[in-house]
């Protein structure tokens, strides 16, 4: 009897007993992990909630199943696990080919398993062996715990380790972190920068080891603020291993743990000795090549493509009366009007199409008042250092003296001309005259000796009345001549124009047609000037009857007014020839007539030259008044338009003291 109870007691804990399969589940569910357990010959007897979850199979699809199905949503496949390693013996290498090991009666391994619902997951799994009493083997439990997120943080904290390393090894700056006390806890300045200090040197080392004595003493409070504000930049110098002085830029921020208090310095830094020292070089270069261009008498200019000022001198600021700030930036047609622009922009178009440079173009600028300059300019191609044409460049030169002094050269050549013609038909008309004179008096003599001796009103009488007449005018024309031609003696003195003015006006009145209307506008101021009264009769004379003569078809008006004024230097260098500032007489003779063109204007004043029919005018008219006026000192000018009439205006030096009287009688004795 005692031999079958020890038989049948001996049988149930070689066998797990039906009753314990229930109780190993309801454990199994307690546990958080997935797990499930297998009896002795691979049957599963346990399969917890956990475990239905991260496979999608269900305890009762699963419980009883043998012959390795529980490793198919594992797996995929029909294969061993960790499990069957405790059942049965394997090689030292666990069953799905990762590497295993033993803790005490537990097997521990970390596996990556393919087939778990919604894809990969690495796990680690434990598993042991599940024992009856006298430690016979009747069962096994594996345990797996989920390390996917762990290991996926785990390898993307490893991939940023490697990342911030490979940064941290090959970033162009330097980076450093050190405590508040300055110790360094890591840094690749050893790398970046040439100190003479190694890196286990620098590990070692407080960063105020290697700074100057005088920034030592400051780091303290530097550290005080940066607590304080975050965050901060500068320069800083350190010191290399032999001596040498190095400038550092920087910038750092105080790293805070996860509850805000700070913890440690991280900063940045580039070393920019080489650089200060190339802007140092740089800035003396500019300023020794600013000063050379400065110093240059022309302009120098540097534009865009679009002619904007990019650089200039101080020469192109004055030619332009801009300041340096109101000029750059400016469009070149900010200087110049449309017509030159164009020829500017002509310029600039034939330089970059053609790459070459031009040389001596001429160009009008206008300051910023408005006052217009003759300029000079050659341009050439501005390039970056890439050789890539960025705008134009080229220098400027204030030609406006040599331009007058070429108008000027001009008009004298033309006066030296005009009076070497004059005097050569002065000479000529006086050689004439002279004679002809003689012959006139011989003439007239006989004449009047003849007339005396004949009946009044006669035929014969009346036509020696025309002969008489006919020698007067060629008498008045001979006096012409000679005083074209200086053969007569002038007696100049104080006389006032508005008294001659009238006098020759009752005698053109009396001449002229009634379809010509005189209008006279003399001013009550006397109008004294230092001439010979025969020379004012004969200029307005001769301008009356010029008027009045190119009215005669149609009529018309001749307008006449005598009036003081006073000239400023630019009024007087305006008239021909240049006058004096001061007191004149202005004198001006106006007509409604035909007018005359620009061509017809150039000659008006060459001896001979008349637009008059052959019987009617002698040429000599405005030569004459030309004459008389240049020896008076004065001026003439004359405005005329086809269709609009002529208005001549003379101007006399005005007598308004004895001084000036005696300075104009000394001046006319000279010339």
């Amino acid at each position: 009897m005692r031999q079958k109870k020890e038989k049948l007691y001996n049988s149930t804990l070689r066998r797990p007993s039906k009753s314990i399969v229930p109780i190993f589940a309801q454990i199994a569910d307690c546990i958080e992990d997935p797990c499930f357990a297998i009896d002795r010959d691979g049957s599963v007897t346990a399969w917890n909630k956990a475990i239905e979850v991260l496979t999608g199979v269900s305890a009762r699809e699963m419980l009883g199943k043998s012959e390795n199905e529980y490793a198919l949503p594992f797996y995929g496949s029909r294969r061993p696990l960790l499990i069957d390693h405790v059942i049965s013996q394997y090689p030292d290498e666990g069953p799905s080919g990762h590497p295993w090991r033993k803790e005490g009666e537990t097997l521990a391994s970390e596996e990556t398993f393919p087939g778990i619902q919604g894809g990969e997951r690495v796990f680690k799994t434990r598993a042991r062996s599940v024992q009856d009493l006298e430690g016979n083997v009747i069962g096994a439990l594996q345990i797996f715990h989920d390390m996917t997120e762990y290991k996926r943080s785990q390898d993307a904290l490893l991939a940023s380790e490697q990342k911030y390393r490979t940064f941290f090894e090959n970033v162009t700056d330097f980076l450093y972190i050190h405590d508040f006390q300055g110790n360094l806890i890591e840094t690749n300045l050893a790398s970046k920068i040439y100190t003479g200090y190694s890196l286990e040197d620098l590990k070692n080392m407080n960063i105020k080891d290697i700074m100057p004595e005088s920034y030592r003493a400051l780091f303290n409070e530097y550290m005080k603020i940066m607590i304080v504000e975050g965050r901060g930049e500068g320069l800083i110098s350190v010191l290399t291993k032999d001596g040498h002085e190095r400038v550092l830029e920087y910038r750092n921020v105080v790293v805070k743990d996860q509850n805000g208090i700070p913890i440690h310095i991280q900063g940045t830094g580039r070393d920019i000795t080489d650089k200060i020292k190339a802007q140092r070089a740089l800035r003396l270069s500019e300023e020794k090549y600013r000063n050379i261009l400065d110093s240059i008498e022309e302009a120098y200019f540097e534009v865009d493509l679009a002619g904007n000022m990019l650089f200039f001198n101080q020469t192109l600021a004055r030619y332009l009366k801009f300041s340096a700030d109101e000029l750059k930036g400016m469009s070149y047609r900010k200087y110049m009007d449309e017509e030159n622009a164009k020829k500017v922009f002509k310029t600039f178009h034939e330089v970059f199409v053609s790459g070459e440079p031009v040389k001596a173009f001429y160009w009008e600028l206008m300051d910023k008042n408005g006052k217009k300059m003759n300029a000079e300019a050659s341009v050439s191609l501005l390039k970056d250092s890439r050789d890539n044409v960025i705008g134009f460049k080229g220098i400027v030169r204030d030609i406006t003296q040599r331009i007058e002094a070429e108008k000027e050269r001009d008009r004298y050549e033309l006066r030296l001309a005009q009076a070497q013609k004059m005097e050569a038909i002065g000479t000529l008309a006086g050689g004439i005259a002279h004679d002809f004179n003689n012959m006139l008096s011989a003439i007239m003599g006989y004449t009047e000796l003849a007339r005396s001796s004949t009946p009044e009103n006669s035929q014969a009488r009346n036509c020696l009345d025309q002969v008489i007449k006919a020698g007067i005018r060629a008498r008045d024309l001979i006096s012409q001549i000679l005083s074209f031609s200086r053969k007569y003696d002038v007696k100049r003195q104080p006389v006032d124009i508005g008294l001659i003015l009238g006098e020759a006006l009752n005698l053109i009145r009396a001449s002229i047609p009634t379809s010509v209307d005189i209008q006279c506008s003399i001013d009550s101021e006397p109008a004294f000037v230092f001439a010979d009264p025969i020379e004012i009769h004969q200029v307005i004379m001769n301008l009356c009857t010029n008027a009045y003569q190119a009215m005669e078809e149609k009529g018309g008006l001749i307008q006449i007014d005598l009036e003081p004024v006073s000239l400023s230097d630019d009024e007087a260098g305006a008239v021909h020839p240049q006058l004096r500032e001061g007191p004149y007489i202005k004198l001006r003779i106006a007509d409604t007539g035909p007018g005359m063109d620009s061509e017809t204007l150039k000659y008006i004043f060459d001896p001979f030259f008349t637009t008059k029919e052959r019987d009617k005018g002698t040429g000599l008219g405005l030569a004459t008044v030309q004459k008389i006026v240049t020896e008076l000192k004065g001026g003439i000018s004359v405005e005329s338009t086809p269709g609009r009439g002529s208005t001549f205006i003379l101007l006399f030096p005005r007598l308004v003291s004895l001084e000036s009287h005696q300075g104009i009688v000394q001046e006319a004795s000279n010339s």
